[in-house]
């Protein structure tokens, strides 16, 4: 692996080279009655998302007229799709961020996670906001903290029955949606640098179930299993993953077609066991949603079990915590993916660093960021790899950020 750069230095050569961020600066709006959306849904009468409404309505509420102006956009604005993974810091992100709320603001905030998010969910979360970004906090606290992290708020709980609200961050994007009696919360992208390690003397592993179930399935596949599988000299970068870069525009939503990922390993053609790790290892991604809302969407999930496919990359002769590799799994109502990197700096081991996605493929029935994605790259790459092998600020960079590019039919490669 090439001598990585300073961070600081990195991100002043990311500015250059990319020549500033996209449109990052989409304004918010102070009156929400002006949103002109369309598909607005009525009202819910579920108990349960009437409880997240009003939670909604409590941070709201408890927000100073200067920072609800300032996070309250209209269903349909850009600002949802802005999100990306890069580190925080004051302007890459709209919103309000954790440093300018108080205390009780925050709890309030939480108190709304904690009823979108399953224990689980919000465990990851917490570990990946408070413990892994306070370690690299420790490592340089210019690039990486807390209290960068941002939120975006949505439509208007308090009157209409379609709202939602984001949390965007260096490690964490979830997109929170309501429409209607339907919730969801993706995409979700959450990652972790480290995933395991200890801040303060409080231990945090913040994928280790979706390691060892994955680890789990990988170990028990037999021998024709794992070579439908295993995809070989494949790079383990993330295929649909964040923007690239600050003020992008989130390249997957809406008119993506996944049509091409019907490949690898079928649901249809695995044993027993195999489909039971695989199902294992599906909702311990879905059930980061809390259960009732989650089980709907499983539902949806299980009528089109049959259309799965499992693929799998590494490097390692034996797969251990620290092991570079990929898994992926396509199903017309679910998009995950899981990668391990190599780690930014020296204070942390190799292999201590990953990334995952959620996403919903289909947009038929309320897919990534629900009807509210607009269609977008009419006239412009459609995926993220297709964006680096043609832009040529990529082509003179040789930065190593999040993102390894293999080399693709002879075009520059990022390593």
């Amino acid at each position: 692996m090439k001598k990585l750069l300073p961070i600081l230095a990195i991100l002043s050569l990311i500015a250059a080279a990319c020549g500033g961020g996209g449109n990052q600066s989409v304004p918010s709006v102070a009156d929400l009655s002006t949103c002109e959306t369309a598909g607005i849904a009525d009202q819910s009468t579920d108990s349960g998302v009437e409880q997240l409404r009003q939670a909604m309505l409590a941070f709201r509420n408890a927000l100073s007229e200067e920072l609800r102006t300032e996070a309250s956009n209209c269903l349909d604005s850009e600002r949802f799709y802005l999100w990306h993974n890069t580190p925080n810091d004051r302007d890459s992100r709209g919103g309000i961020q954790y440093g300018d709320l108080t205390d009780e603001e925050i709890s309030l905030f939480e108190d709304l996670l904690r009823l979108f998010l399953s224990d689980s969910g919000y465990q990851k979360v917490e570990e990946v906001v408070y413990l892994a970004e306070g370690f690299l906090n420790e490592i340089d606290s210019a690039p990486w903290s807390t209290d960068y992290y941002s939120i975006d708020m949505f439509g208007d709980p308090e009157n209409s029955g379609s709202w939602g609200f984001q949390l965007d961050g260096h490690h964490i994007a979830i997109n929170f949606l309501v429409h209607g009696d339907h919730v969801s919360i993706v995409p979700a992208f959450i990652g972790a640098e480290p995933i395991f390690g200890s801040l303060n003397g409080v231990d945090f592993d913040v994928f280790a179930t979706e390691r060892e179930l994955a680890f789990t399935l990988y170990n028990n596949l037999s021998a024709d299993e794992n070579a439908a599988a295993t995809s070989t000299g494949d790079d383990t970068a993330m295929v649909i993953g964040p923007a690239d870069r600050p003020g992008d525009s989130d390249p997957y939503r809406d008119d993506y077609d996944y049509s091409g990922f019907e490949s690898g390993l079928k649901y249809s053609d695995m044993s027993a066991i195999t489909q039971a790790n695989l199902t294992a290892l599906m909702r311990a991604y879905v059930y980061n949603l809390e259960t009732p809302f989650a089980d709907l969407w499983w539902a949806e999930i299980m009528s089109t079990m049959d259309d799965t496919y499992f693929v799998w990359i590494d490097e390692a002769d034996e797969l251990t915590n620290l092991s570079i590799y990929y898994y992926r799994i396509y199903n017309p109502r679910l998009w995950i993916e899981y990668n391990v990197e190599d780690s930014i700096g020296d204070a942390i081991e190799e292999g201590n660093h990953a990334h995952s996605i959620t996403r919903v493929p289909s947009t038929s029935n309320g897919g990534d960021y629900g009807i509210f994605a607009n269609v977008i790259n009419q006239n412009g790459p459609r995926t993220l790899l297709e964006h680096y092998a043609v832009a040529e600020h990529h082509m003179l960079s040789e930065l190593h950020f999040d993102y390894r590019l293999a080399n693709s039919h002879g075009h520059h490669t990022l390593d």
